[in-house]
Parts: C-alpha cells; structure tokens; sequence
C-alpha cells in the first residue's frame, strides 16, 4: 500500500494503516513464513515482524532466525499440547510431555516449574531427551490453579514458557452447615506484637471439613480457632476453600496502631484433672497488663491472674492473653484440662513436703542460683512424685534457682500411677527471687583417695561466716551435718553445699574420690645388687605396694651420684677408692596417702668386677589363655651396671633361645597369640671390665587357646562362684552391711575357707583330656595359684575332675591393709572365668569343648543357694520389678516384684497395682505363647532377665529344696493379727529364707476367673516362674513344682532370675 502516493514500498515491506482500526501486521502461518526461504530474507528484510498464525504469536527476523515474543524467545514446541483443563482432584493430565527446539534439536533442556510449584510437580523428567510428566495436587479451593513451566534450550540458553492450569472445585454438590465465627464484630484491630483470636464453636459439625481462610487462601483447616498475627480478611469454609460460605462471617483485621507485649505463662494445679468435686487453678504469671482467659479459642470473659475451674463444661484448651483496651498479646502455652472418674485423692501432708528441711508451705528463701533440696517424706507406695518450676519439670535435686527468673512458682504434684485417686498438689505460687543473697559455692578439701579405707573431707565456705552443711553422696543425701565428715566408699561423688542465716544455699561443690583404695606405700627392690667396681654405673629398681608414687626420693654416700628420679636410677660410683667402702643408697616414695618408709641398701665397692647372680621373682610356670599376658621377673645380686636380656626357647633349656629386642628389663611381660608350650630365661650381663653373667632359671608359660571360642560342651561344671568381702559398701545396692556380715556368702580370703575353692567337673558320658584354665578380669589380680588335680592328657574319663584355686588373700583386708576388692560393687567387681575343656571323644579324637564358670569378687551382696551338692548358683536378690533399694531379706510389699504372664517378655502388672479384678483376662492361652517361650535352656529371647541371668528351671528349683536348710519368715495366715492387706500397703511379712543367702517373699499372683483376673492373696501364698513350669510357695508348704504348668500359664506370677554359669 503507498502511503500519501509519494512513495513506492520498500522491498518486502507490507502496510495496512487505518486511522480507525490500529496497526495490522501481515499474516501468515509458520509454514508460509519458512517458505520465504534464507535467500529471500536478506539483510534488507532484518527487522520484518509478522503474525505467526500457527503459534498466535508475533515475531520478528533477527538476520539469522524468527524469534517469537510470545512466552520466551526460543522456537520450542511441547507435544501433546498442555493440560488446561486438570480435574480438582489432580487427574486428567497423565501424558509424556516433548519438547523440540529447531535451533537445538539434540537438547540437552532445562525445565522447570517457574511459578506453580505449590500445586503441582514434575515427575519422569527426562533433560537429554527433553521429556516430562506433571502432577497435580488435589485443588481444595474454588480457584483455578495455574502451573507455568520454563523449558530452556542448552545450545541457545533462550527459553520458552508453557502454561497448564487445574479447574477448581464445584461446590454444587458440598453442602455443609456454616458455623458463626467469634467475636462477632467486623472490623478487628491487630496491635503490633499481639494477635487476634477467631474461633467457631467447639462442637462444630463436621469440623474436619472447614477451613480457616485468609484473603481467600487457606491458612488452618480442621481447628475451631484460629489466632491471626497478619491482617487480612479472615473466613471460614466447609469442604473447599471457597465453598458454602458466609459472606456475614469475614472478620476484616488490620493494623490497629497501637503496640503490646507479654510473656504471659500459665500452669494448671492437680495437672489439669478435674477429679471428683476437687477443682483446677489455673495461674498466669509474668503479664504486664489484665489477664484475659481464653476456652478453646474463645475469650472466657474471666480475667485475673487465678481462676478456678469446676464442672464438666471447663473441659478443654485453656490459655491466657494479656489485654489493654482492644489490644490482645500473643497467646500464653495452653494447658489441657481433663475429667477423671476417680473420686478419691492422693494424701499429702503438706507437713512431709520439704524444701531445705522446711514444709513448703512455709518456705521463702529463694536465693538467685541458690541451691532448693527438694524432698517428699512417707511417700506412698504407687504414687509418683515431681516437681515443678511452673510448668517445667524438675529432673534433678538439687535444683538450682535459675539467674533468668525474677519470680518462681514451686510445685509438688502426686499422682496415682493406677489412676484410682486423684493427683494432689502442694505449691506455692509467684515468690520473689531475692538476688546476690546465695552463699558463693565452697570448695571441699580433703584427699581424694581413700587411704588404708578412708579419708576425711572437709567443705570451706568461700567467705567466712555462720553456715549449716549439707553432704550428698552419689546425689543422695547424707545424714551428716558437721563440716568435716569421714568416707570409705571408693569410686563414688561426693559433693556438699553450705546454707546461710538467711536460709540461701550455696552452689555444689565436688569431690570425686577414686575408684582404686590405697596406703602409703611400700617399697621393695625389684632390681638391686650388694656389690660393685669403683667407676661402675649401677641400675638399680624398686617395686612398688599402693602406687603409683607421686614423687621418689634417693640418696646416696661416698661420693656416689644419682641419675635419675623414678623407681629405677643408675648410680654414678666414684672413679676409685680402697676395697670394701660402702656405698649406702636410701629410697622412699610419696603417693596421696603419705611417705614409704625408707628402703635401704648397702653397696660394698671393690675394684675387680663380680660375677652377677640370678634368681626367679615369679612363678616358674605359668598358666596363660591367648592372648591374655603372664609376668616373668628375676632378682639379681652382685650386679654391676647389668644389662638384661630375654630369651623364648622351644625346650626347657637356657640356650639356643631367641632373643626377645624389647625384653631388656628385669621383668617382661609375655603375651603370646597361639596355643603352646613356651619356655623364657634370661641372661644378665655386668657392664664391668670381665662382663661376668649370669643365666636365670627356665619360665614355663603353658598357653591354651581362649575357651571362649570353643563349642560348649555337656556336663556338670561346679564350685562357688559369688565371694563378698563385706567390708565398705553398706546400702541399698549391695546391701545393709550388717545383714552381708552374718551371710553364708560373707568371705574372708585371709581364711583358707574362703581363699582355697575346689572346682568339679562331672561328665556326662565318657570323655578325655579333661583340663582346667582361667581368665582374670584385670591379670595377676586374683589367682595365688592353680592347680589341675588331674591328668590333662587322660583318656576315657568318665569320673569327676577337679582344680583348685588358691585366691590372693590380699582381696580381703587385713592388718590395717586395705584389701583390693574393698569398695567394689556389682558393676566393678573382679570376675575370674573358669573353665574346663575338654574332648568330646572318649579316646581324645573328637573336638575340643568346653564349660564355663563366671566368679564375682566383690564388696557387695551375693545372693544365691545350692541347687546340687557343691553347686552353688548366684541368684538375682529380688524379683524382677521389685525395689532393688529395699532390704531382700526383709520382707515387704516393695520387694514382691511385677507379675508376668508364662512366656511373656514384660510384665502383665506392674509391682502394687490394686487388688481389684481386670476385666479382660481368659484361661486362653494365646497361641503366640508357646511352651517354648521360656525354656528349655539355653536362654530364650523371651526371657526377661538380664543379661548374664535367666529363669531357673523345675529341676535347678527341686536341687534348690533339696540342698539348703530352708526357714519361713514373718506371719503366714489370714489368722494372724499382721495379715496382708494389699492396698498399696503391707501390713504382714512373709516367705522362706534358703540356706541364709536367698530369700522368696510370699507375694501372692493373679488368677485368670470368668473372664477377669482376681488377686491370691499375699498373706498365704507366692510363686516363682520356671522355664519349664511353676514353683509355688505357701504358708503351709515350702515349694510345690508344678511341670510345664499349661493349666496357669494364663495366671501372673514373678520372675526370679539366676546366673546363666
């Protein structure tokens, strides 16, 4: 078209102008924009715009390329089309989407979700191949969701946009009641820092269904309340965000202006539980303004700091605001408020409730990072006791007053574990925290190691003034009053604080006192010689009883001179001198309990070198397993500057050895890995002119290979096996001292009773190469010696074999001494391993096997009786689930322990539940329930003892009344004016004392009746579980075995566990 007639048109240029109808570009479709072909795009026609048909598009010619401007500039084509019309509920859309790009048709693609991630996902992507798939999420709204994804092309980085869009929800056929929300204003205002609470009635119907929106946009769905923080228009739907709903329910938030704070935090007394005609008080602490309450979302209209809730409509979400005018702050924590059916409640003498030795009631010094003694006397048996900061629990006592409260509110709550009464509180509420008024924390002096069994400790306040002292031990508290108090207990914490006139108390402060006890020490000489040549260096070495020493002191005369300041020196002897002066070398040794004695030796000097002498300082045979270690050390005399020098040999010979590199002192420690004979000996050289030696004895080492590895065998492997020295411990773990003292168990290793034991091995069958070994938990610590009183290399051995060990009697104290296992518990206690090995084969050709022995030295109870002659077997001292703090020798309802089912891994009932029937309990036995739950040996993985513990079986039990004098304890009928009466609280004792060192409390069982399980009662009547039935004990038998027991397997009756060895 020409314009104006002027002018002709510029080559391809095309014009339609209209002062009516805009500017129309030329038309046409993408394959007749290819047909104009390369050639007929010349640099004249740079610049061209068309309207591509196809692709509803414009675009323009670049010189090189159309580029489009519509969604990105590359030429990128997606086949099938995109998805426009997804269903809500996501489907509809489920094809393989394919990019292709004419300028880069090898890909690789980029693509990506660029807007619409929130309601949808790619899946299958396939970048080299430019592939993908889409996932719609479910649309919950009424809005159509729209999903853009960017697909860029690797060779040209220019991309393309494709838009996919998911219909929203038809409401039509989502017709739900609309709840009103509350308050009912319009217009709220939001302060800054606070909040605004909406709710709907609690009981909404089909409160699942709505849905809390903000703007339009769902923000919380399935709640009756909502606190908005953000302004906006506020509603609620049902169904879908955008159905059935209310116009008149939109609360219009926004900015009020104004400005309020709060930490506002609240407790409920009794945990909340509105329990028979008792109430619940909640408190509100820390709020600067009126104490608003909130139920279930809705302002109560009750404010205060306190309000009492009673009735069954005060069930539900509390929490409180702080409120000014209009404004509302952020909300407090919620606590929850319950009904219980229980009607009776937990007796609390507020008397029994202490905090530093005061009732609580009474209580007011509360010293910023003072230290609080929280303590509850006569607790009642089945109630659980825990204190509280607020709302926090407290898991330690001491508690320390925290430095970041101004104010603390201390709570005591007791509840019933069976839920039967009421919980009861003992509080008080929002005392001041005095500041700067604690006591600075003290230290505590004394040594920390227990010399010859004991030390004092001493606790310094760190300022000078009139105080009263606390002492803990292992964080119990202690009895003692006085600063300074006397210990004996090794490897335990003690720690104290100090309390001012004003009632402060102090910070903790510490002791730890080591595990090891010891004395002052005593030398000897390990290495030392009585003669020397002028000019010679001498070693000399000393041994040491309660080391390590801190520091030793050596001395020596006529001008000899010391190098060194350890337990081994050399001495420097003068250059020359005339024969027979004497050189006199003094040594003594400090540790933590004091100095040694001082150790002499004379040295006659001379000026020809003397020929050295050798004598054995350890046992010439020994007895090792593999890898465990032995000891082999010489003496020596007349040495003179010696070197030392190991030897291993294959025969009993000091020549031919081999030179052992790092064996060059005067003891060396052997360690061998393999099974064998080995013989050592050692040759010690004089450094003087003439190198005079001398060649030791032979040290046998006879190594077996660790038993542990070996097939256990059959037999009978016996011996006693539990020692307890009774000297230190003395409390609930291990037992009164008293008690362990008048033991069988009790043992004296400075007794031949005690420190020489027999062990027996009975074969069942014929075997051969019967011989023992042993294993010490820390070497050379427990075994004097060992001897096997038979022929190791013996065949056809069908008779009893025997060892005996002779143990250390330095175990046990004596002599002022302190024994080694004094202090030791149950967990530290020394352990010896015996064992027989030996072959399963009559005639020594079948494979080695063997039986084990686990032996317990300790400073703590060894409970356990005879189940055969001779055979005496450790026993857990209280049933499982019993209070291992009590005495178990004594009688009570605290030692009876839980109830199990036959079979069953954790307990039916817990220790003092009640008496009443449980519903729910057949004589059915469930066919999970097997005899072979339990039994027979080995140990099954039902079993619930402890490691290194099972459960006995009917024949370990029926040795158990046949080899121990058996005595019944306390009042064993309903006749008895001490009868039980099992409420929680026992009121009569019972049960049988085996052979003085295990007792079994009559403790009674549950009976499956008619669908329930009645209570037998506990005055006349206990059992025991075995693995392979029932031993049952009454006032008028001792114990009656009942095999396999599938009649009661359904009843409940204790564990008592035994040593597996």
């Amino acid at each position: 078209m020409t314009i104006g007639g002027k002018k002709a048109p510029e080559p391809y240029s095309v014009l339609e102008l209209a002062n009516k109808g805009g500017l129309r570009l030329p038309q046409m479709t993408t394959a007749q924009r290819n047909a104009l072909g390369a050639t007929a795009l010349d640099a004249k026609s740079h610049g061209l715009f068309i309207y591509n048909t196809t692709t509803t598009c414009i675009e323009y010619w670049d010189s090189v390329r159309w580029v489009s401007l519509c969604d990105g500039t590359s030429q990128t084509v997606l086949s099938p089309a995109p998805c426009t019309t997804v269903n809500a509920d996501g489907t509809g859309c489920a094809s393989t989407f394919t990019a292709t790009d004419i300028d880069c048709p090898n890909g690789p693609y980029d693509i990506a979700i660029v807007t619409g991630s929130e309601y949808a996902t790619l899946s299958n992507v396939d970048y080299a191949n430019g592939s993908f798939g889409i996932v719609f999420n479910e649309n919950s709204s009424i809005n159509e969701h729209t999903v853009l994804i960017r697909v860029t092309s690797s060779c040209t980085a220019m991309y393309k946009e494709f838009l996919f869009s998911q219909k929203g929800v038809d409401c039509t056929a989502l017709t739900y009641a609309v709840p009103t929300i509350s308050p009912a204003t319009a217009n709220l205002g939001l302060c800054a820092g606070g909040a605004v609470y909406l709710s709907v009635p609690a009981n909404t119907p089909n409160l699942d269904q709505l849905i809390w929106t903000r703007n339009g946009v769902e923000v919380a769905r399935g709640v009756s309340k909502f606190t908005a923080t953000i302004r906006g228009k506020y509603n609620v739907s049902m169904a879908a965000a955008g159905c059935n709903v209310n116009i008149a329910n939109e609360r219009n938030v926004t900015d009020s202006g104004s400005t309020i704070s709060s930490s506002t935090s609240i407790f409920s007394s009794n945990n909340g539980i509105l329990c028979g005609t008792n109430s619940v008080t909640l408190t509100a602490t820390g709020s600067t303004g009126t104490v608003s309450w909130f139920h279930d979302g809705k302002e109560d209209g009750r404010t205060g700091a306190t309000v009492v809730l009673t009735g069954d409509n005060s069930v539900g979400e509390w929490f409180a605001v702080s409120k000014d005018g209009t404004c509302y702050s952020m909300p407090s924590n919620s606590v929850l408020v319950t009904k219980s059916g229980a009607t009776g409640q937990v007796a609390v003498n507020p008397n029994d409730v202490l905090v530093n030795g005061v009732p609580l009631n009474t209580f007011n010094s509360f010293c910023m990072g003072g230290l609080l003694d929280l303590v509850v006397n006569n607790k009642l048996p089945g109630v659980t006791y825990t204190w509280y900061n607020g709302n926090e629990v407290i898991s330690s006592n001491p508690f320390v007053v925290p430095n970041t409260q101004s104010n603390i509110s201390l709570r005591m709550i007791a509840a019933d574990n069976s839920g039967v009464n009421c919980p009861a509180e003992a509080s008080v509420v929002e005392k001041a925290i005095t500041g700067g008024t604690a006591p600075a924390q003290p230290n505590i002096t004394g040594n920390s190691t227990l010399c010859d069994g004991t030390t004092d400790l001493t606790i310094v306040p760190a300022v000078a003034g009139t105080y009263t002292y606390t002492w803990y031990k292992d964080n119990a508290k202690m009895p003692d009053t006085t600063p300074t108090i006397t210990v004996n207990t090794p490897g335990v914490v003690y720690t104290a604080t100090v309390t001012n006139a004003t009632g402060c108390v102090s910070e903790m402060a510490v002791k730890v006192i080591a595990a090891n006890v010891s004395s002052i020490p005593k030398l000897t000489w390990q290495s030392q010689t009585t003669t020397a040549t002028f000019g010679a260096k001498v070693t000399l070495q000393t041994a040491i009883e309660f080391g390590p020493a801190l520091t030793y002191t050596w001395a020596a005369d006529n001008g000899a001179t010391i190098v060194g300041s350890t337990s081994s020196v050399t001495i420097q002897m003068p250059a020359s001198g005339t024969d027979g002066v004497t050189v006199n070398v003094t040594v003594s040794a400090t540790n933590n309990c004091g100095k040694s004695e001082v150790l002499s030796l004379p040295i006659v000097l001379n000026n020809a070198c003397p020929a050295p002498a050798l004598a054995a300082q350890s046992a010439l045979s020994q007895n090792v397993t593999a890898g465990s270690s032995i000891t082999v050390a010489v003496t020596g005399t007349k040495l003179n500057t010696p070197t030392y020098q190991w030897y291993l040999n294959t025969t009993a010979s000091t020549t031919g050895g081999t030179v052992l590199p790092s064996a060059t002192l005067a003891s060396y420690a052997f360690s061998p890995t393999v099974a064998g004979t080995y013989y050592l000996y050692c040759i010690v050289t004089n450094g003087c002119a003439g190198n005079f030696t001398a060649v030791s004895p032979v040290f046998t080492a006879i190594v077996t290979a660790n038993p542990a590895v070996l097939p256990i065998g059959t037999g009978v492997l016996a011996g006693r096996t539990c020692f307890d020295v009774a000297e230190s411990n003395d409390n609930a773990g291990c037992g009164l001292l008293t008690m362990r003292k008048a033991l069988v168990t009790m043992a004296d290793f400075n007794q031949t009773a005690t420190n020489t034991q027999t062990y027996t091995f009975t074969p069942n069958g014929t075997v051969s190469k019967v011989r023992f070994v042993y294993v010490e938990s820390l070497g050379g610590s427990i075994v004097s010696s060992f001897v096997n009183n038979g022929d190791p290399a013996a065949v056809n051995i069908s008779t009893p074999v025997t060892a005996t060990i002779v143990y250390k009697s330095n175990l046990s104290s004596a002599n002022g001494i302190v024994g080694t296992a004094n202090g030791k518990s149950t967990t530290n206690a020394f352990t010896l391993d015996v064992f027989v090995i030996y072959n399963n084969n009559a005639a020594g050709t079948g494979v080695d096997v063997q039986q084990k022995l686990t032996v317990s030295i300790k400073d703590c109870s060894c409970c356990g009786a005879y189940i055969a002659p001779n055979t005496f077997r450790v026993f857990m001292c209280h049933n499982l689930g019993a209070d291992v703090t009590k005495d178990p020798f004594t009688p009570s309802a605290a030692i009876g322990g839980d109830y199990y089912q036959w079979g069953q891994l954790t307990p039916r009932l817990k220790q003092g539940a009640s008496t009443d029937a449980v519903s729910g309990w057949t004589s059915t036995v469930p066919a999970d329930r097997p005899v072979s739950n339990w039994g027979p040996a080995p140990k099954k993985a039902n079993d619930p003892c402890p490691s290194g513990f099972r459960i006995p079986s009917q024949e370990e039990f029926n040795g158990l009344n046949a080899n121990n004098v058996i005595t019944g304890i306390g009042k064993r009928s309903s006749s008895d004016s001490n009868y039980f009466d099992f409420n929680g609280v026992l009121a009569g004792n019972a049960g049988y004392n085996y052979g003085g060192s295990l007792f079994f409390p009559l403790n009674g069982s549950r009976i499956p009746m008619n669908g329930m399980s009645s209570f037998n009662n506990q005055a006349n009547y206990g059992g025991v579980w075995l693995n392979n039935g029932l031993a049952t004990i009454s006032s008028t038998y001792v114990s009656k075995v009942y095999p396999g027991s599938t009649g009661y397997q359904n009843a409940a009756y204790a564990v008592r566990c035994m040593s597996e060895n």
